[in-house]
């Protein structure tokens, strides 16, 4: 099997899709830039409706999900192709790590609530226990894979780790230097405007330090990681149906979720799309860093030249080692 560098090699199409993906995006953030505000102004709700609470909450606490399962399907499947305990031990660590960060969402988010009101307390753990939750299904799901497709999946899903970690890191860590106020912080708590290219510090009082971290979107970010999806489709060489679907549903899911956080009120045009910006360019470079550092192993674990390749081989090695005795035995009364 060839890895994903050298699939899309030589082929005009992805890059087409690709470059016009990032014009599109750049094209939105020029008009983000001298259109900012007035676009918030018309696309948040004007009242904690039924849009408020259907659309921008749903997705909102939606958008963290697919880093979640990118990450306990990574664990699942590693877990169901290794025999080591290394890769159950880690799993069933990241299980409870997700069960512990729920648990401390609901404290935290209910001591110290900024605006989420009683559905924000109890939507956020509730995530966080379906990220966890569904580690279980999940494993079910990848144990009807053969060896071949598991080692497909471990391949991408490293992908889509690296490319998680990558968007999350830089978003989080522009967050906390940029301090860019939320639409809603300027036109109900009277806090400054300003545009998304004049970073302002982060303020010392409680309103700013929960609030002043508009730009990027971690959420935008966070979502990127729905990409996996379509690689995975692409890589297991699935039906073209199959394909389309995995295909609408990123789509989907990376256009409701920044748009879900434009109607709350809680960022503006620019935040989500340079969130995204920066979701497209880890995704180069993910498969940069998968491939070039560590191509080769990849490549001998992905042809069957590895060592660990001992999927479902407790009951075949013993037969193997019979055969061998029964063999041994024929040529010695030979």
């Amino acid at each position: 099997m060839k890895l994903l560098s050298e699939e899309l090699k030589g082929k005009k199409k992805p890059l087409i899709i690709i470059c016009a993906v990032a014009g599109l995006l750049l094209a939105l953030m020029i008009i983000g830039t001298f259109l900012d505000y007035q676009i918030a102004h018309a696309v948040t709700a004007p009242y904690r409706g039924f849009l408020y609470y259907a659309f921008g909450m749903t997705f909102e606490f939606l958008g963290f999900l697919p880093a979640i399962l990118v990450n306990v399907s990574l664990f699942a499947v590693l877990s169901v192709y290794s025999k080591k305990k290394c890769w159950k031990i880690a799993f069933h660590i990241f299980t409870a790590a997700s069960l512990a960060g729920a648990v401390f969402c609901a404290v935290f988010w209910t001591l110290d609530n900024h605006g989420y009101g009683v559905s924000g307390v109890i939507a956020g753990p509730i995530v966080a226990v379906a990220g966890a939750a569904l580690s279980f299904p999940v494993i079910l799901f990848f144990k009807r894979f053969d060896e071949i497709k598991l080692k497909k999946l471990i391949y991408i899903l490293a992908i889509a780790a690296v490319l998680g970690s990558l968007t999350n890191l830089v978003v989080g860590v522009m967050q906390v230097f940029w301090g860019r106020y939320r639409f809603y912080q300027v036109t109900q708590n009277g806090f400054p405007y300003g545009p998304w290219y004049r970073p302002i510090g982060r303020g010392g009082d409680a309103e700013s330090r929960h609030g002043s971290n508009s730009f990027p979107s971690l959420h935008a970010a966070s979502v990127c990681s729905t990409i996996a999806l379509v690689l995975a489709a692409w890589v297991l060489k699935t039906k073209k149906s199959t394909f389309i679907t995995f295909g609408v549903i990123t789509g989907a899911m990376l256009i409701l979720v920044p748009l879900s956080r434009m109607v709350l009120g809680w960022h503006y045009l620019t935040d989500v799309i340079f969130a995204l910006i920066v979701g497209l360019i880890a995704l180069v470079a993910a498969v940069i860093i998968i491939d070039k550092g560590f191509g080769k192993k990849f490549k001998r674990f992905l042809n069957g030249d590895d060592e660990s390749n001992n999927y479902n081989n407790s009951d075949t090695s013993g037969q193997v080692s019979n055969k061998e005795d029964e063999n041994q035995t024929e040529a010695a009364a030979i």
